[in-house]
């Protein structure tokens, strides 16, 4: 989903560009202040300003999504490896990752009728990109 809003802003940027003129003849944020208590006045451009500083942030950060995103793939009838990649913004949630490995093993064990799992393999790391990100992985012998 990034991808194309990035797109979409270099070409928005681009389009800039080729805007000849004076356009717009008065400013699009008006020149007005908001009183908020004797003495204390807020110009509008600078609530516009931090109300974009806080947008870009909350869309960097999206507190609301889940910290892990989690991936199973099926290696053949009874086993299966979990990949799991955490956030690279995240508030908390660090030591989660075999608890999380388990509770998708126990769903992946009552949603095709198994009776139990072994664990095979399980690891967790870190991986450094320009901000590094936790990893975990694991392989599950799933049991009837």
């Amino acid at each position: 989903m990034r991808t194309p809003m990035l797109v979409l802003l270099l070409g928005a940027l681009g389009a800039c560009s080729s805007i000849k003129g004076d356009y717009p003849s008065t400013p699009l944020i008006p020149n007005a202040a908001i009183n908020v208590a004797d003495g204390l006045t807020i110009a509008l451009e600078d609530i516009v300003a931090g109300a974009a500083v806080i947008g870009v942030a909350y869309y960097v950060i999206d507190p609301l999504a889940p910290n892990w995103t989690l991936r199973a793939v099926r290696l053949d009838e009874d086993r299966y490896r979990i990949a799991m990649r955490m956030k690279r913004f995240h508030m908390g949630g660090e030591g989660e990752a075999m608890q999380l490995f388990k509770r998708q093993a126990e769903d992946m064990v009552r949603a095709q009728g198994y009776s139990s799992y072994t664990i095979a393999r399980y690891e967790e790391g870190q991986e450094s990109n320009w901000i590094s990100e936790r990893v975990a992985s694991g392989d599950l012998i799933l049991r009837r």
